[in-house]
């Protein structure tokens, strides 16, 4: 008798559903997601990789290399304690950088843009260093928040102290550092990068039991033509945002409707189209922009890789 024949009388169920809730990230999944959901849908979602991925390493550098200047002053580096870096200390830790992401696979897309990244970094230590540096209370400052179905992960770039109470947690900050130009303030670009900054606020609020005192996006791309030796931080650069629970609440609930919007988009396999056009910066790298069906979109109109 087949050995299988011993098995006739036995009757598997179906599968047990998967009851883990998925886990977004604010800025890879939900801003992206925001943006375009038809490139976050092949790239974030889908797993195929950019052929233009080097377009990350500009945000990646400077976010890296601005940490690791946190770390100099804090004598982690070492460096003694309290010491800001040098322009050779800069320019060493970004060659320790523009390395490790070049091993994997990430380059700047042309001399130019590793020297202009550079030069941004060295301008933000000689602008920003000397008075922020001493107030960052941790880089890198991660945040979690278990939402009704789904687990949201955010990533706050420096959690700064207020120097007149440098232990209350009521009043530190939250900064979020871009490497971009500052967009206009009625943009929905800049209407997501407040949201973005509310709900850090929020996580910020579950972890500490209080809200920090304010929320700053810093634009780098405002600082490359400044001269730091006259000081002056350029006006457009830094964005304070006020952080009442109405905006909070608010922002939440964009946020909430964006991650079950990717849950909708995941079940039936289709991704939606931004209702806005996207930042012109979002379409000219994207490796899909051939065939968007956008009426407008805000690229010219080219081949594949082009």
């Amino acid at each position: 008798m087949p050995v299988w024949e011993n098995f006739r009388s036995v009757r598997v169920g179906p599968p047990n559903a998967n009851r883990a809730r998925p886990r977004f990230s604010l800025t890879s999944d939900i801003m992206s997601f925001r943006r375009c959901g038809r490139q976050y849908g092949h790239f974030g979602n889908d797993g195929f990789v950019p052929a233009q991925a080097t377009q990350i390493f500009y945000g990646t550098v400077i976010h890296q290399v601005l940490d690791m200047c946190h770390r100099h002053w804090r004598g982690l580096m070492g460096a003694p304690k309290d010491t800001l870096p040098s322009d050779e200390d800069v320019t060493r830790y970004f060659g320790e950088v523009r390395d490790a992401l070049r091993f994997h696979g990430v380059r700047a897309v042309s001399v130019e843009v590793g020297d202009q990244a550079l030069h941004v970094i060295k301008v933000f230590n000689a602008l920003e260093g000397p008075t922020l540096y001493d107030r960052v209370h941790e880089s890198e400052f991660r945040l979690e928040s278990d939402r009704e179905d789904y687990i949201l992960r955010g990533v706050v770039d420096v959690l700064a102290r207020n120097a007149a109470a440098p232990e209350d947690w009521s009043q530190m900050e939250i900064w979020d550092y871009k490497g971009t130009n500052a967009p206009s303030k009625t943009s929905a670009e800049m209407k997501n990068y407040r949201w973005q900054m509310l709900v850090y606020a929020e996580l910020y609020r579950q972890r500490s039991g209080v809200y920090p005192a304010k929320a700053v996006l810093y634009f780098l791309g405002e600082i490359k033509n400044t001269d730091p030796a006259n000081g002056q931080r350029p006006l457009r650069a830094l964005t304070e945002i006020a952080i009442t629970p109405a905006d909070v609440a608010e922002a939440l609930r964009e946020f909430d409707k964006s991650a079950r919007d990717i849950m909708a988009a995941r079940a039936i396999g289709a991704w939606p189209l931004p209702t806005t056009a996207p930042p012109k910066g979002t379409c000219e790298i994207c490796d899909i922009r051939w065939s968007c069906p956008l009426p407008n979109p805000p690229f010219k109109a080219r081949l594949p890789f082009a």
